[in-house]
């Protein structure tokens, strides 16, 4: 039930923002906000279900933390 209403809410906000973007290149800020939107689905879903997700944080985690971690054992550190 709560993913149900997440869905519309979103679908409403989407609806409505759409409407607010008018003239010219609205079509490119059209992308972009839905691509936002569907971007904050997936997370709030996720929360809700309280299944793992993709983040900025998993981005650092994965990739730059371990290069740090080299990077300061070859300075000596």
């Amino acid at each position: 039930m709560k993913i149900a209403i997440t869905l519309i809410l979103y679908a409403l906000a989407f609806v409505w923002g759409c409407s607010r973007l008018t003239g010219r290149g609205s079509k490119l800020q059209r992308l972009w906000f839905g691509c936002i939107l569907a971007w904050c689905v997936y997370v709030n879903i996720c929360g809700i279900t309280e299944t793992p997700h993709f983040n900025i944080a998993t981005v650092y985690t994965a990739f730059f933390q371990p290069a740090g971690r080299v990077i300061i054992e070859w300075l000596g550190g």
